[in-house]
This record gives C-alpha cells, sequence and structure tokens, in this order.
C-alpha cells in the first residue's frame, strides 16, 4: 500500500503515554487546568450541533440539525435533517460565517453526521442515518489527490449489519498500514446498550467486528469514540454508574480491545449534563499533552427553544493555564499496584534508532565503548541528508516526520523515563529494564547479531553515564538489571522509495532498539 511506510511512524508515536487530562504531564512537571467555552452563534443554534473536526488547520466541520423554516418551537429529531456545516479558520484564529457542507457529503433526505478523518490519507468517515428509524451506518469518501473528496460508499463488510446501527467512526492505524475504525453499535454480543467496536478496513472493506470488553464497555450505553493517535487512548461518551451526571467523557489507554481501565477525564471536563463528541485539535510540541479541543453538550448555557435535552451545542476546551509544581517523589509507603499503574505512563515498547551500521562501523565487536546519545547526535545531524535522498515530495515529508518524533522525540521520552526509573530507585523499589537489537538485512546474520548486541550495549552506556553515573550502584548491588535480547536483522515490510536503500524508512525502522518493559521488584 502507498501509505505503509508512512503507517510505520504511527507505531511510533504510541510508544509512551501519558495520562492525559487527568492533570499528571509525563514527568508529574505541570498540572493541566482546562476551561470549556460556548460557541455563539451561528456557530451553535436553538437546534442541536455536535461533532466538531478541524481539518488541515484551516477548517471546522460540524454536523447541525437547525429547525425548519416555518416551524412552531417544538424541536425533535423528525423536525430536520442533520447536515454538515464548514467554516473557514483564519491564521489569527477568527472563524468565517459557517456554510453548508461544500465537500458534497451531506444527503437531502438522510441524517449527515460524526465525520472522523483517517489521520494519514485524509479520508473521512461518517454516518448516514434514516430519518425515520434513525437508524445508521458508516459511510466513508476517499481524498483525492488534489482538493475535495470523491463521492460518499457505503462501507462494506459487517461493520454496516441488517437490523443494528452502526455509529460514530473514529479512525486509528496499525503498523502494518491497516485502517482500525473504531464505532458505535447496538449489534448483538455487546455488554448492553450501544457499545465501542472496532474492525479493520482494507480497500474500502471492513472486517470482523470485536467488542471492545468490559475495560471500555458496560451495561449502559456508550457514545462518540475518539481516538488520540499520537498517545494512544481512547475517549468516549458513556452514562454509566458514578458519573457527574448524564453522559460523561471517560478514557482508555490501549489500542484494540486490549484496554487499561477506563476512567473519566478531569473533573473539570463533564458536567452535570450530557458531555459527547470529545476531539482533540491541538497537542503540546515538547510533552504531546493535549491542550486544545472541541465537545458537544447540553448545558445550561446552551441555546435551546423549549427543553434543553433534545439539543447540543459545541464547546471549545483547552488549557486555562499552567501552574509549575514540585517534582513529585514517589513516598516509599506506597503500594506496588500504585507504582506499577504510574509506571504505565510509559506505553513500551518505546524505541530508539541508529544510523546505518552504528555503532563503531565495520566492527565485528560485541560491546562497544559508545553511549547512545552520541549515535543519537549523529543520526539526528543526518536529517538533511536523508530528506534529500527520498525520490518524492511525499517521502521526503514522511521522513522527516520520522526524524522529528522517532530520531528526536522517542530520546527525548527515554530521559524522562529514566528520570522516573532515578525516582523509583530513590524510593528504594528494583528495576528490570528489557530491551531488543535489531538491525536491517544489509550484512550476514552473525554481523547483524553483533550490531544489535553493540547497539544495547550503547545504551546500556547511556544508563552507565546517566546524571555523572547516578545509576551504577544500583547496577552493581542488582537494583537495576537489564535484560538483553539481541535479534539481530529484521525484513522490512516495505519496498524502500529511496534512491539508496540505506536511506530508505524501511531501513531506517529496523535499525532500532526497543525497551520492552520497565518492571517494579
Amino acid at each position: 500500500m502507498k501509505n505503509n511506510k508512512f503507517i510505520k511512524i504511527i507505531l511510533l508515536l504510541l510508544a509512551i503515554h501519558s495520562p492525559l487530562l487527568k492533570g499528571e504531564g509525563l514527568g508529574a512537571r505541570l498540572h493541566a487546568q482546562y476551561k470549556v467555552v460556548h460557541l455563539e452563534k451561528p456557530f451553535n443554534t436553538p437546534g442541536s450541533e455536535t461533532g466538531a473536526l478541524v481539518v488541515g488547520d484551516t477548517v471546522l466541520a460540524y454536523s447541525s440539525m437547525q429547525k425548519p423554516e416555518g416551524r412552531n418551537r417544538h424541536f425533535d429529531m423528525g423536525s430536520g435533517v442533520m447536515q454538515v456545516y464548514q467554516a473557514r479558520i483564519a491564521k489569527s484564529g477568527k472563524m468565517s460565517r459557517p456554510r453548508l457542507d461544500r465537500w458534497g457529503i451531506n444527503s437531502k433526505r438522510d441524517h449527515t453526521g460524526n465525520l472522523a478523518l483517517d489521520p494519514l490519507t485524509q479520508d473521512l468517515y461518517f454516518t448516514r442515518g434514516d430519518v425515520e428509524s434513525l437508524r445508521c451506518e458508516i459511510y466513508y469518501a476517499k481524498k483525492k489527490a488534489r482538493r475535495g473528496w470523491e463521492k460518499p460508499v457505503r462501507l462494506k463488510g459487517p461493520v454496516n449489519l441488517e437490523g443494528t446501527t452502526s455509529t460514530h467512526p473514529a479512525v486509528g492505524r496499525l503498523a502494518d498500514s491497516t485502517v482500525i475504525l473504531y464505532f458505535v453499535s447496538n449489534r448483538p454480543g455487546g455488554l448492553g446498550g450501544t457499545d465501542i467496536w472496532y474492525t479493520l478496513v482494507k480497500n474500502g472493506k471492513s472486517g470482523e467486528c470485536v467488542n471492545l470488553g468490559p475495560q471500555v464497555n458496560s451495561i449502559a450505553d456508550e457514545y462518540t469514540p475518539f481516538y488520540d493517535q499520537r498517545n494512544g487512548v481512547l475517549y468516549f461518551s458513556s452514562d454509566r454508574m458514578g458519573g457527574k451526571g448524564g453522559h460523561d467523557i471517560y478514557c482508555a489507554v490501549g489500542s484494540r480491545n486490549t484496554w487499561q481501565k477506563a476512567e473519566p477525564v478531569c473533573g473539570c471536563l463533564n458536567s452535570e449534563q450530557n458531555d459527547l463528541y470529545f476531539t482533540i485539535t491541538q497537542y503540546d510540541s515538547t510533552t504531546s499533552m493535549p491542550v486544545a479541543g472541541y465537545l458537544a453538550s447540553n448545558r445550561s448555557d446552551s441555546y435551546f427553544l423549549t427543553d434543553s435535552t433534545c439539543c447540543n451545542d459545541l464547546y471549545r476546551w483547552g488549557l486555562d493555564s499552567l501552574i509549575p509544581q514540585q517534582v513529585v517523589h514517589i513516598d516509599t509507603v506506597e503500594t506496588i499496584d500504585t507504582i506499577v499503574h504510574r509506571v504505565q505512563r510509559f506505553m513500551f515498547p518505546l524505541f530508539l534508532y541508529f544510523h546505518n551500521d552504528e555503532p563503531d562501523p565495520q566492527s565485528r565487536e560485541t560491546a562497544t565503548p559508545t553511549a547512545y546519545p552520541d549515535c543519537q547526535r549523529r543520526y539526528a545531524a543526518l536529517r538533511s541528508e536523508y530528506i534529500a535522498r527520498q525520490q518524492s515530495t511525499d517521502d521526503s515529508a514522511m521522513m522527516a516526520l520520522f526524524f522529528d518524533t522517532c530520531v528526536v522525540g522517542n530520546y527525548e521520552r527515554v530521559e524522562q523515563l529514566f528520570e522516573y526509573v532515578e525516582s523509583l530507585l530513590d524510593a528504594g523499589h528494583s528495576i528490570t529494564i528489557t530491551i531488543a537489537g535489531y538491525a536491517s538485512p544489509v550484512y550476514k546474520s552473525d554481523y547483524n547479531r553483533n550490531l544489535s548486541q553493540r547497539r544495547i550495549g550503547s545504551f546500556i552506556n547511556m544508563i552507565r553515564a546517566w546524571h555523572n553515573g547516578v545509576f551504577l550502584d544500583a547496577l552493581s548491588d542488582g537494583k537495576l538489571l537489564v535484560d538483553q535480547r539481541p535479534h539481530g536483522a529484521v525484513e522490512p515490510t516495505t519496498e524502500s522509495r529511496s534512491k539508496d536503500p540505506v536511506y530508505g524508512l524501511p531501513a531506517a525502522l529496523a535499525r532500532r532498539i526497543e525497551i520492552l518493559s520497565c518492571e517494579i521488584r
């Protein structure tokens, strides 16, 4: 597939996680406070507005079901058709007056809404709903090469099951270039009400539909999933017991049907009314922490005619302020279960990358005097050369993203992990870090295995040198152990499109070490 290389990067974006929107930025350095602001007219009306989505930083798209002209003051789901509206976003942040969709998504007789954007191809997924029965199905429209989208088509396969509803699509990507579509359905096999499911989509056809399970779903209703691909977090709404009232926003870390238990997001985002359609539109460039987005709610300041329960309005949420706090040290009486939960902020595996035949080119030794930071600095300095050696502008853009997010970004995340390991050791705990090493299949197997061992060795040298040797005592007395697993070469799953295969993304992705886990003893 054309985007197969690009998708590999997304796997790496999932290599680390911080508990988002819960007041715990990675490393516990900042405490985030969010405020929720009601969008004024004409973006909100006395009808119902939902599902705000920002496309390319230049367009706000959302769904609105407005009261038809000439109707009385009563408003219900049968009194209009939900359609997609768009507003241009200027560089200043100001938005133009919203207009009916110009992408060809709307239907004159069916409800259209719940837009979701493929993070790589920019393909659009959305819901079409029958006005009378309210049964919904999922459609998609492929992005054209230049501008706009092709004519929408109904998604094939079992996702649109006869006699059931499928709605609220949310799009993610797996490491093998496959679209993973999270969606809401009342199909048989759920836990109760409407549940969140997933299916893999290839060539416009869905595969088997799998329930996300009890870590996410409940006997109540779950709605409006949004998958944060950058941090590996699913956000959704539910009216389960224990919330603040109505539908509350929850989040769960994971992917497919492997999840940590869902928890409510910070109380500043949920209200006593219904809170739905949570999306993220902006991240902090350094920490990847979400800093802005949208949600829909029927809070007391929303517009309505006679009954607020019928109608949602759009709200923008964002950082109110960043309050500097002291670094939080772990209390020695903290339970091991709590400690494990803290370390799960670092979602493994976590990848570190090398230039070809690094460290110590042409060496057949298994040990190295080189520390990984030296390898990383040399590799990062080659960014421009790697980009120039690609065959197309798209490939160059992918390579730039690989360097910025993976070569540089993942190294910074490892530094944050080391800081946390240091605090665990100070608290009296023991740590085992498991690490695997790989090479690209350029040389013979014995050479590649030795190279993989040297790459692991460079990481161990980084541990030894960390903060002027702060880990040396823990390494010598067994408090800090490193489980080494050199694997040798790994075959790229895609063909290189670079002028020189060594500088292609498949080989670049193969030359790595993986921090598989950080076990607390």
